[in-house]
């Protein structure tokens, strides 16, 4: 959430005023350590119903923005503002001790499983600083075990424990990221600095001189070619496996009309049989391949088939995404995990969306009110997720998704009508996996490219 918060306000204004935001998670860290070890020797110092405060305000602000909100956004905020509704019901209306000991338990089931998820995520993939990854999976897991013991507090201390840790963690972050930012050689783009194993050859985009907020449409072919459920996860957001044991992964472009396409995708079909597919998710440099750039839509929906879900995204700055093309399409260079057509889709939306809100900065209560935003929350998540595994079409969508909701919700674009849904085809009741171009198809494809990319 940290990371695209950043993005929002603008390279320009983080990197000027990066020192506030070391100092800022410092102070955070500060407040996170006090909770933490308040809570540790059962004598509180800050009672459990002071946390009711910020729970509050965020849940009040929630059910207030209910009405402004749109499809997918309204059940954002109501469902935030009943799980803090909740926690505060079980905070003033349950002895200390048994509320204490529900938000334990409570914590155990989201951090054990996360962790379980993430250390398994870090080892399949081997992403740069895998193993760091895998240690701090480690440690999410032993705390998660911890939170189900009532030692040392007999429970009592149990909500200030966790929310200490929370608070460390994420100070954590807020002075790592500050730290980075402030030793980026200068005319390098702040957005190399948020983005895991990122060459520091992107442009500052952030110049001075703003760009035209105009609609990109986000393009995504689902593993399974139609809409696959949230509950199931793996078929949504990783792979499907077709009748034939062939994985499809899906895939995911941007469009911005008239001269921008950003689809990224292998020169040479890719071995998807399930004997194979668990050796090439690993984002090492012995899995890259060549790879080559679609020209266009049209050209990609004939060779292939039409997209599944169609995501209209207002309020890109054109400039910044054109920049962006420009620098990622120099390096063909195609990774499964590590440098996809998902990831592709990922960095060109924060080229566009860098700066957005960049003017509004200067309120307080803006500033407040894109913190407290749930669209925000859900798009970090999803942020988080695909920083711990790889970026795949299905977290695109989402992603995708969920800052539409948050740009038209805060006034980063006008509310302007769109369909997220593409209309249904008679190729969506296949497998995506199966409609992938033929080898002939590929080579015209990358005949063209080369023919797009040799003129001036």
């Amino acid at each position: 959430m940290i990371q695209l918060f950043l993005v929002l306000c603008g390279s320009r204004l983080v990197r000027e005023r990066c020192w506030m935001l070391f100092a800022l998670g410092a102070l955070w860290m500060f407040i996170g350590g006090f909770l933490f070890l308040d809570a540790l020797d059962g004598s509180l110092v800050f009672p459990i119903t002071y946390y009711t405060i910020p729970l509050a305000f965020d849940g009040a602000w929630a059910f207030a923005s209910f009405p402004s909100r749109l499809g997918g956004g309204r059940a954002m905020c109501l469902m935030k503002g009943t799980a803090c509704l909740l926690v505060i019901l079980l905070i003033f209306f349950a002895p200390v001790r048994h509320s204490g000991m529900v938000i334990g338990i409570l914590a155990g089931l989201f951090l054990c499983p996360d962790a379980l998820w993430r250390g398994a995520s870090a080892w399949v993939v081997r992403y740069d600083g895998w193993q760091c990854g895998l240690l701090l999976a480690a440690s999410e897991f032993l705390f998660g075990i911890w939170s189900f013991v009532p030692w040392p507090t007999a429970w009592e201390g149990q909500a200030g424990i966790d929310v200490g840790t929370l608070l460390l963690i994420s100070a954590c972050t807020v002075c790592v990221q500050a730290l980075r930012i402030s030793r980026l050689p200068p005319g390098v783009s702040v957005l190399s600095a948020l983005h895991r194993g990122e060459k520091a050859l992107l442009v500052d985009l952030d110049d001075g001189e703003p760009g035209t907020r105009e609609t990109a449409i986000v393009h995504v072919w689902t593993p399974t070619g139609s809409m696959v459920p949230v509950n199931r996860g793996v078929s949504r957001y990783v792979a499907a496996v077709d009748r034939n044991g062939v994985v499809s992964t899906g895939h995911a472009a941007l469009e911005l009309a008239p001269d921008v396409y950003v689809s990224h995708y292998p020169a040479v079909e890719i071995d998807r049989s399930g004997t194979e597919f668990a050796g090439i998710l690993r984002a090492v440099p012995d899995n890259n391949v060549p790879g080559l750039f679609q020209p266009n839509y049209a050209r990609e929906s004939a060779d292939w088939c039409p997209s599944t879900v169609r995501v209209p995204l207002p309020g890109l700055n054109g400039r910044g995404v054109r920049r962006f093309q420009q620098e990622y399409c120099a390096d063909t260079t195609y990774n499964l995990t590590g440098r996809n057509c998902a990831s592709a889709v990922a960095k060109a939306l924060d080229a566009g969306l860098d700066g957005l809100f960049a003017d509004k900065t200067r309120s307080p209560l803006f500033l407040l009110h894109l913190l407290l935003s749930p669209e925000l929350r859900v798009a970090g998540f999803l942020r988080h997720r695909a920083a711990a595994m790889a970026w795949t079409p299905g977290i695109v969508l989402d992603y995708a998704r969920a800052l539409r909701h948050l740009v038209i919700a805060l006034g980063g674009a006008p509310r302007e009508p769109g369909v997220e849904n593409a209309p249904a085809t008679t190729t969506e009741r296949e497998d995506v996996s199966e409609q992938r171009p033929r080898a002939a198809d590929a080579e015209n494809i990358r005949a063209t490219t080369t023919e797009r990319e040799g003129r001036p």
